[in-house]
């Protein structure tokens, strides 16, 4: 149904079923296996839901599928046509009053434990293996080479296939080698053209440098995930994402801390990119990433181009410094 988001469907199919929900995300008891205490994850903010019991995971249509076909054994196409109707009922159309209600306030601590706990209970994924891959993983490998991502690359990063459609793809946000939580990415048009990433509930981006930038003597930094996934592609190892144009005085403590004085800056080649290598300029010795006419950022980067930009950069970076 159009103008229904995931998080939307998903509420209100177990809102159908007698499961009270609230807030962005919860836990149910999962009706799939003989479950005592809750083991059901939800999460209304990309849809899915995931049971550390029984390992069931889905959207709000699967659950539905399952539900039924564990009620009269119904097939695909009846459990569909179900779905559509669970989703124009007066009882699925309680919802959106409900979901109005205060959400019940949790710690950050118990917010970091969920993204851990769902980040990784979702199967690891050999992406160079391809006699090993499913049709998800294989639909997400062809989406990201299509970007110019190798599988190592993928592989490196620890980049999975999630339960949710809208958002297909998930990384771990690694912070000098700590998992500070997850970021999703879609690889449909249409949801891009709303929302590209979705960040765990409780995920800080001020206070997160994506990277690692420890006994490193600068680092290069850019703004985006993919961006930061490029150049580790193209052997860059100390690259930073600071998930912005700006980066946030936490994250400027960050690098001060290990002895970092030194940066290049690869934000992007536009106008809040340079307004960004101004304001490093204020912490740092900077040097700016010599981008090539036509190059927006490094999420753009092909290797012969690359090659040349980074050759020029670093006579650059030598002759500051």
């Amino acid at each position: 149904m159009q103008g229904i988001s995931a998080g939307e469907k998903l509420a209100k199919v177990l809102w159908y079923y007698g499961f009270e929900v609230s807030g962005s995300s919860d836990k149910i008891v999962c009706p799939f296996h003989d479950d005592v205490n809750p083991s059901l994850i939800v999460n209304f903010e990309n849809g899915s839901w995931y049971c550390f019991g029984c390992n069931k995971s889905g959207d709000a249509e699967r659950f539905v599928k399952l539900m039924e076909q564990k009620r009269d054994g119904c097939n695909d196409l009846e459990a569909m046509r179900r779905f559509i109707r669970i989703l124009k009922s007066d009882k699925a159309n309680a919802v959106p009053q409900m979901m109005r209600k205060k959400r019940r306030k949790r710690s950050g601590r118990a917010l970091y434990d969920e993204a851990y706990d769902y980040y990784h209970g979702l199967k690891t994924v050999h992406w160079s293996a391809l006699e090993s891959l499913d049709e998800d993983a294989l639909k997400a490998l062809e989406y990201m080479e299509n970007r110019g991502f190798d599988a190592q690359t993928l592989e490196k990063c620890g980049a999975k296939v999630n339960y949710s459609q809208s958002y297909g793809l998930i990384f771990p946000m690694m912070d000098n080698g700590k998992f500070r939580g997850w970021v999703c990415r879609t690889m449909i048009k249409e949801v891009e053209q709303k929302r590209k990433y979705l960040y765990n509930e409780g995920f800080s981006r001020a206070t997160t440098l994506v990277g690692d930038y420890s006994d490193k003597p600068f680092v290069v930094v850019v703004e985006g995930y993919m961006d930061r996934l490029k150049l580790l592609q193209f052997g860059i190892e100390n690259a930073v994402a600071i998930l912005g144009w700006k980066m946030t005085l936490e994250q400027i403590e960050k690098l001060k801390a290990v002895g970092i004085t030194k940066v290049i800056s690869a934000l992007d080649n536009d106008e809040c990119g340079r307004k960004g290598t101004k304001w490093l300029a204020r912490h740092f010795e900077v040097t700016r990433w010599c981008y090539l006419k036509g190059v927006k950022d490094p999420g753009d980067f092909e290797k012969p181009k690359f090659d040349k930009m980074r050759r020029k950069t670093m006579q650059e970076f030598r002759k500051d410094f």
